[in-house]
């Protein structure tokens, strides 16, 4: 098996958290047979990510879902005669991308709840090279020029704890109050000298602007930096703060921070950060984890935060942050 396997494909569109757990697939991969070559088609966004990554041979982009495209792209990606693809999109139409793609064997992916995520795409990997393992912690490789950039304009002569604090509108067990997110930055610049940074999208920089103000060392940086620049930001923090969301796994493969997870509706065992270095905090209800958009407590249906995440109090976080000399 060692010397057959010239040329791999793995497929995984969607969240990017979901490509960012697909990483030690690649990953293990090279480490055990580096001389093959690895290429990943993925969606324009995680794209970004990746593409830059010296374990992956080439980044295919998808530029639509629909199936003539799919079709056409398969007639392509034929000529490449790849010896096995690990088809990482549970859905029937990237089943079908993978089985025209005539390649010599094919695994595909089956989600279950059982397994955390990053063992679950690793698994199926594993069906077919029996010889890679699983690291026990996650590893973006962040490119040197876009790491300097953002090293120019970060200051560094203090900790830095960085809030991650929105989370995609459709998940409402995700999001934690923002009255909390500012209630914990006052309690961590009181017991600590460091910087906070407001992280995410141009989207949430509105949201954002709550932090305006507030505490000379708190600065919001929501929206100045593009997917890739964020994880080069988010590797140079000592203490990551979000909801479970793709920033979140960005950091827990970005190497330094230690990362927070703050869990409602999610399973921790089944997208937990991925590491032996990081911490998720979840509410002791009985109805979690539910694994709802919405939730189920009709009080609770129309409102933006659910009790799930209300649960989980500033000083929780603080205390995983004293107790484990985070900042220190």
């Amino acid at each position: 098996e060692r010397n057959t396997m010239k040329k791999i494909l793995i497929i995984r569109e969607g969240a990017i958290g979901d490509v960012v757990h697909t990483t030690n697939v690649f990953r293990s991969i090279k480490e055990t047979y580096p001389n093959v070559e690895i290429d990943y088609v993925t969606g324009p966004v995680p794209a970004q990510l990746l593409q830059n990554d010296s374990r992956l041979n080439r980044v295919i982009v998808l530029e639509s879902k629909k199936y003539s495209y799919l079709f056409k792209l398969a007639s392509k990606l034929r000529k490449e005669k790849y010896d096995l693809i690990i088809n990482l999109q549970p859905s029937l139409r990237f089943k079908f991308l993978a089985f025209m793609c005539f390649a010599k064997k094919v695994v595909n992916y089956k989600k279950t709840y059982k397994l955390h995520a990053v063992e679950n795409f690793f698994r199926t990997a594993k069906k077919a090279l029996k010889e890679i393992e699983n690291p026990n912690d996650l590893k973006l490789e962040i490119p040197d020029d876009i790491l300097e950039r953002v090293k120019a304009d970060i200051p560094q002569d203090k900790k830095i704890v960085i809030f991650n604090t929105q989370a995609s509108p459709s998940r409402q067990g995700r999001k934690w109050p923002m009255k909390n997110y500012k209630e914990l930055a006052l309690s961590i610049l009181e017991n600590y000298d460091c910087y906070i940074y407001i992280a995410g999208s141009k989207e949430d920089a509105e949201k954002a602007a709550v932090f305006e103000n507030l505490h000379p060392d708190i600065k919001i940086i929501a929206g100045k930096y593009s997917i890739a620049e964020s994880a080069a930001v988010f590797s140079l923090a000592d203490v990551f703060v979000s909801g479970d969301t793709g920033p979140l796994h960005i950091a827990s493969a970005a190497e330094k921070p230690y990362c927070i997870g703050l869990y409602g509706s999610m399973p921790v065992c089944r997208t937990g950060p991925w590491g032996i270095n990081h911490f998720a905090l979840s509410a002791d209800l009985s109805c979690i984890p539910c694994n709802n958009r919405k939730c189920q407590v009709a009080e609770y249906n129309q409102t933006d935060i659910n009790p799930c995440m209300c649960a989980i109090k500033p000083e929780h976080v603080l205390r995983v942050i004293i107790d484990n000399d985070l900042l220190l």
